[in-house]
């Protein structure tokens, strides 16, 4: 894995909710802020996680989004030093089955780490390819994507009868062709 720093791939600019924040109030933010969550801060320390998730569950469990951000966060992630490498973060998300690391000096919070940060950075610093090298063809987009394929057949199989048919309609529920529709 990369033993490029995690300073060098995490995101300074995350969202950050008090614990006493009413919920309604972060969901908002995090909105505006078109994230997936905010770390919950009480001062300048970590103290949880706010994630779209979270929200979920508190909106499952009380109906509605009443409440102070306490009342929905998870605990605080993980954290890091800046100077830890992003294998040593991937070691984090993956232990912690969390979604984000914070990486952290003695001084304060400097940005959070997420698997999106992790893959970015790749497996290895590597120089970019040379301008007469081309990529993977794996890698490269597939122009076919969202075109029709007239290599399938338009005909699907009766989910009563088993037999390959044409035009099936639906029937309680169950895809079936004209001589079971009419059993």
């Amino acid at each position: 894995m990369n033993s490029l720093p995690v300073r060098e791939v995490m995101d300074r600019d995350y969202v950050g909710v008090s614990e006493s924040d009413s919920l309604h109030a972060a969901v908002r933010t995090i909105r505006e802020a078109d994230a997936t969550g905010a770390l919950v801060l009480r001062g300048g320390d970590a103290v949880g996680y706010l994630s779209t998730s979270d929200v979920l569950d508190h909106l499952a469990d009380a109906g509605g989004l009443d409440g102070a951000v306490g009342d929905a966060m998870t605990d605080v992630p993980p954290s890091l030093r800046p100077e830890a490498a992003v294998a040593d973060a991937a070691t984090r998300l993956t232990a912690a089955d969390t979604s984000h690391v914070v990486v952290a000096n003695g001084e304060g919070i400097l940005g959070l780490v997420d698997a999106t940060d992790l893959v970015r950075a790749g497996p290895d610093p590597a120089a970019p390819p040379a301008g007469d090298e081309t990529p993977d063809a794996a890698a490269q987009p597939d122009d076919r994507v969202g075109e029709r394929d007239d290599a399938y057949s338009p005909r699907s199989v009766c989910e009563v009868c088993g037999s390959l048919a044409d035009g099936l309609s639906n029937v309680n529920g169950q895809l079936v062709c004209a001589d079971c529709r009419t059993v």
